[in-house]
C-alpha cells in the first residue's frame, strides 16, 4: 500500500487556525467580515523592512543629494519604483497559477489590487515611516492562513529576487539593509523548521533504534527482525493515512508524521522486543526454535493484543477534542498502533522463525539448544561480562530492596517526585502560545521582526481587528462616525493600562498618537479648499477611508464597522491574549454609553485566533482527561479484574505524569529564567495522552507476569519473581522508546524540543520509578495487611498453594 500512496507531504494540510472549530469567536468574526466587506481578509502579513542605521538622517530622498549626485538612486526612489513594481509582478505571477520553479499549488491565489502598500500610499503611507526616519515598511497582503503553503512559495521567490538576484540587487542603494518579517514569514519559518525537525527525528530515532537493539542483543539478525517489522509497518501507516487523506476520509496536518513516527517506532519495537523476550525464555528450557516460536507467540498475544488496545482506546480518546489537530493525530497514532501490533505478531514471528539459531549469530548456539547446558557462546569478551549476571544480579538486589523495605522505597519515591508534583499543579495552565519564540534567533521572520522592533511599535506588525455590528445605525454617515470618534478617544484614554499604542477607525484613519494626528491635520491643510481637484481629491480619500473601515456589502455593510487595535506586543507576545482580553472587556463596557442600539463586538487577527486556540485546547484538556483516565481504567478493569489495582495503576501513572510536567518547566526556566514564558501548548496535552496511555502497557505486562507467578508461588514471592523476570525486558522497552521521543530534540522548534523532553523523561520515569518500585512496593505491602481486613478490598490476594509448574511454562 505504501508503494502506491501519494506522498504524505501531498495530502498534508498546511496551516494553524484553520483547524480551529467553526464556532469559535474568531472563525465567525471572519465570517462576519467576509459578509459586510468586499475586501479580501487580511489572514497574513509579509513586511519588508528598509532601514539605513548608519546615516543620522536615515533613509535618503531624491531631494538629499546634490547636482552631482543626480544619476544617484535614493531609498525611497528604489522602495517605490523598483521594490514595489517588482513585488506586484510576483503577486501577479502567483495569480496566475505560474512559477518559475513549477512548484506553485494547482490553486492559484488571489490578490487585492492594493496588496502591496508602501510609503507613498496617501492614507496608509505615512505610518511605515519610522519616527526616526531610518526605516520604512512594505506591506503585503495575503489571504491565506499564515501558516498557508502557499506562502512559503510565494515568500521563496521575494527572497530569491531580494537575496539572490543580481540583477536586482545591483540596484538597491548602497547600505540599504532589507529584512523579512510578518506574520507569513514566521508562518513559513516554522513550515520549514517542522520540516528539517521531522528529517532529523527521522534519521536519530533510525540510528538511536538500531544501536539500542545492537546494544541489548549483540547479534544483527535478531536486532534487524524489530527494525525492519517497524520501519514496514511506519511505511503502511502512513500510505494508508495518505490514500485515506486523499479519499476525505480522514484529516492530515503537516509535521503529523513526527509524532506518528515516534510513537510507531517506540511501540512497534517494544512489541518485538516482549515477544522476543520469550522466544528466548523458551529456547533457555530447550525448546526445539520452531516450537519456541510458536509458545512465545501464544504466551505474549494476550498482553500485547491488551497492551496494544490499552494505547489505541487511550490515545484514540482525542477523537473526542474540538482543535482538529488532536482528532487527527490521535487517528493517526490509533492506527499506526493497530499496524505495529499486526506486525510483531505476524511478521516478527515470521523472521524469527526463518531465521532460526542464525538470530543469534555471530554467537550461534547449538543445533538442539536444550541438549547442552550454557548453549550461548562465551567467547567474547562482551559475553563474558554477561556470564557475571550483571543484569540478573541488580533486579534481584532491587526484588531484595522491595522485599525487606517497601514501605520506606514507597514513601522515599513518592517525596522525591512530590515537589514537582506541586510545582505542576501550580503552572499547569503556564504555556507558552507564542510562535517567535519557537524559532531560533537567526530564522529569517526573528530577524526580520527584530529589525522592525528596533524602530516601530511591535504590535505594527499583527493589529488586532475590532469589529461593531449595530443595525440600528448606519457608518457610512457622519453623525454616526463621530460615535465611532467618541468610543475610540475614550478607549485610548486608558492606553496606558491596556497597553495600546495606537487606534485606527474611520474617525481616524492615520491613528490616535500625536504624531498621527499631526500628519493627518497636514493631510487636511493640503486638501483644504473648494477647487474642483482638491473637492474630487477629498472625496476619494474619504470614500476610501469608508471603505478600509465601513462595510460595503449589502444587507450587513453599513452596519459594521472596523477599529484596529494596535498593542506594545507582537501578536504572538506571551501577554498577547491577556491585552486583547482587557481590551475587549473596556470595549464591551464603553459601547453602550457612545452607540445607541444593540451592538455586537467581535475580534479577528492572529492574537484573536491565539486566543480561541487556548480556550479550544483547555477545554479539551479537560474533556481528554476524563475520558482518558475513565477508558484507560475500565480497560484495565476488564483485563485485570482488579478495580482497586487498577485505580492505583491509573494513579500511580498520573502522579508520574505531573512530576515529568514538574521537572519539565524545572528544566526549561532554568535553561532560560528571564525569556522563559512557559512549556508550548502542546506538550501538557500530548504527554498526557501518551504517559497514560502508553504507561499503562508495561503495568499490564507486569501485573500479568505477576497473575502468572502467584499461579506458582505465594502471592509475594509472585509480585518479585514478575519483577525480576521482566525488569530487563521492561527496561529494554521503556529505553528504546525514551529513545524514539527523545529524537524529538533533534529539530530547531522549541515546542518539539520541549515535548520530546518531556515524553522522555517521563517514559524513563514510569519504567525505573513506577514499574520497578511503586507497583511492587504496594502491591506487597498489600499481601503483607498494610490495610488489615481492608486489604483485600484494596487488591490483596492472599496466599494460595503453589501449583505444579505446567511443561512449557515460565
Amino acid at each position: 500500500m505504501g508503494l502506491y500512496a501519494p506522498p504524505f507531504s501531498e495530502v498534508a494540510v498546511y496551516g494553524e487556525f484553520d483547524f480551529l472549530p467553526q464556532d469559535v469567536p474568531s472563525r465567525q468574526a471572519e465570517e462576519l467580515y467576509r459578509q459586510a466587506f468586499d475586501k479580501d481578509l487580511l489572514r497574513s502579513l509579509l513586511v519588508v523592512c528598509l532601514r539605513r542605521t548608519t546615516r543620522a538622517e536615515g533613509l535618503t530622498a531624491n531631494s538629499d543629494f546634490g547636482e552631482q549626485d543626480r544619476d544617484r538612486k535614493s531609498d525611497y526612489d528604489f522602495i517605490d519604483n523598483d521594490l514595489r513594481p517588482a513585488l506586484q509582478n510576483i503577486l501577479k505571477t502567483f495569480e496566475l497559477g505560474e512559477h518559475a520553479n513549477g512548484q506553485i499549488p494547482s490553486e492559484a491565489t488571489p490578490f487585492a489590487d492594493s496588496a502591496v502598500t508602501t510609503f507613498s500610499d496617501k492614507l496608509l503611507g505615512p505610518l511605515l515611516i519610522s519616527r526616526d526616519k531610518k526605516a520604512s515598511l512594505v506591506f503585503v497582503e495575503l489571504p491565506n492562513d499564515f501558516m498557508d503553503v502557499r506562502n512559503a512559495y510565494l515568500l521563496d521567490e521575494i527572497e530569491s529576487l531580494l537575496y539572490e538576484n543580481a540583477e536586482f540587487r545591483s540596484i538597491i542603494p548602497p547600505g540599504l539593509e532589507i529584512t523579512l518579517g510578518g506574520t507569513a514569514t514566521v508562518g513559513r519559518d516554522m513550515n520549514r523548521a517542522a520540516l528539517d525537525s521531522a528529517k532529523a527525528t527521522e534519521k536519530v530515532t533510525i540510528i538511536m533504534v538500531i544501536s539500542l537493539l545492537l546494544l541489548i542483543y549483540r547479534a544483527p539478525l535478531l536486532a534487524f527482525t524489530p527494525l525492519l517489522t517497524v520501519v514496514l509497518v511506519m511505511h503502511v501507516t502512513l500510505g494508508t493515512i495518505a490514500y485515506l487523506a486523499s479519499w476525505q476520509i480522514m484529516g492530515t496536518f503537516q509535521a503529523m508524521d513526527i509524532y506518528i513516527l515516534v510513537v510507531v517506532y517506540g511501540a512497534g519495537v517494544d512489541y518485538c522486543l516482549f515477544l522476543i523476550a520469550r522466544y528466548r525464555e523458551e529456547l533457555e528450557k530447550g525448546v526445539p526454535y520452531d516450537q519456541a516460536v510458536s509458545n512465545s507467540l501464544r504466551y505474549t498475544l494476550t498482553p500485547l493484543i491488551c497492551s496494544a488496545g490499552t494505547s489505541v482506546i487511550g490515545i484514540g480518546m482525542m477523537i473526542f477534542t474540538s482543535h482538529r489537530k488532536f482528532q487527527e493525530v490521535g487517528q493517526g497514532i490509533s492506527l499506526g498502533l493497530v499496524i505495529a501490533l499486526l506486525g510483531s505478531i505476524t511478521l516478527a514471528p515470521a523472521l524469527l522463525r526463518l531465521f532460526g539459531r542464525w538470530s543469534f549469530w555471530p554467537n550461534l548456539p547449538v543445533e538442539q539448544p536444550g541438549s547442552t547446558p550454557g548453549w550461548i557462546s562465551r567467547s567474547s569478551m562482551m559475553e563474558r561480562l554477561l556470564s557475571m549476571n550483571l543484569i540478573d544480579s541488580f533486579w534481584k538486589r532491587m526484588a531484595g530492596s522491595l522485599a525487606a523495605y517497601p514501605g520506606w522505597l514507597w514513601l522515599g519515591v513518592t517525596g522525591l517526585m512530590l515537589p514537582f508534583v506541586i510545582i505542576a499543579c501550580l503552572n499547569f495552565n503556564f504555556l507558552s502560545y507564542g510562535l517567535l519564540s519557537e524559532l531560533p534567533e537567526e530564522s529569517r521572520s526573528v530577524v526580520g521582526t527584530r529589525a522592525v522592533q528596533a524602530h516601530f511599535q511591535a504590535g505594527t506588525l499583527g493589529p488586532t481587528t475590532v469589529l461593531l455590528v449595530n443595525e440600528s445605525l448606519n457608518f457610512l454617515q457622519e453623525d454616526q462616525v463621530q460615535f465611532v470618534r467618541a468610543l475610540c478617544q475614550e478607549l485610548f484614554s486608558h492606553k496606558d493600562e491596556l497597553e495600546l499604542t495606537d487606534i485606527f477607525c474611520s474617525a481616524f484613519p492615520l491613528g490616535m498618537t500625536e504624531e498621527g494626528q499631526q500628519r493627518q491635520a497636514e493631510l487636511d491643510a493640503d486638501l483644504a479648499g473648494n477647487t474642483t481637484l482638491k473637492i474630487a481629491r477629498r472625496a476619494g480619500l474619504r470614500a476610501r477611508v469608508m471603505k478600509q473601515y465601513v462595510g460595503n456589502k449589502v444587507p450587513l455593510g453599513p452596519h459594521v464597522t472596523r477599529i484596529d487595535l494596535v498593542f506594545a506586543h507582537d501578536p504572538f507576545h506571551a501577554n498577547s491574549i491577556a491585552l486583547l482580553e482587557n481590551a475587549l472587556r473596556e470595549l464591551n463596557s464603553l459601547v453602550p454609553q457612545f452607540l445607541p442600539g444593540e451592538t455586537r463586538v467581535h475580534a479577528l487577527g492572529s492574537t484573536a485566533s491565539i486566543r480561541d486556540m487556548k480556550l479550544t485546547t483547555d477545554h479539551d484538556q479537560i474533556v481528554i482527561s476524563y475520558l482518558v483516565l475513565i477508558g484507560v481504567y475500565l480497560i484495565l478493569v476488564l483485563l485485570l479484574r482488579k478495580p482497586a489495582v487498577s485505580a492505583y495503576l491509573i494513579l500511580s501513572v498520573f502522579f508520574s505524569y505531573l512530576a515529568t510536567l514538574g521537572v519539565t518547566f524545572v528544566v526549561f526556566w532554568a535553561m532560560d529564567p528571564v525569556n522563559f514564558s512557559g512549556i508550548d501548548w502542546k506538550v501538557r496535552m500530548f504527554l498526557f495522552t501518551m504517559l497514560i496511555a502508553i504507561g499503562e502497557d508495561y503495568n499490564i505486562f507486569l501485573v500479568a507476569r505477576i497473575d502468572e507467578e502467584r499461579a506458582r508461588a505465594n502471592s509475594v514471592k509472585g509480585v518479585l519473581l514478575a519483577l525480576m523476570k521482566t525488569g530487563g525486558i521492561i527496561s529494554s522497552c521503556g529505553l528504546i522508546m525514551a529513545a524514539t521521543f527523545c529524537s524529538l530534540m533533534a529539530g530547531s522548534l522549541e515546542g518539539m524540543q520541549q515535548l520530546g523532553f518531556a515524553l522522555a523523561f517521563g517514559v524513563l520515569l514510569d519504567t525505573f520509578v513506577v514499574r520497578t518500585i511503586l507497583v511492587p512496593a504496594y502491591l506487597i505491602l498489600l499481601e503483607r495487611g498494610l490495610l488489615g481486613r481492608y486489604s483485600r478490598w484494596f487488591g490483596a490476594v492472599g496466599e494460595r498453594p503453589a501449583s505444579p509448574e505446567q511443561p512449557g511454562a515460565s
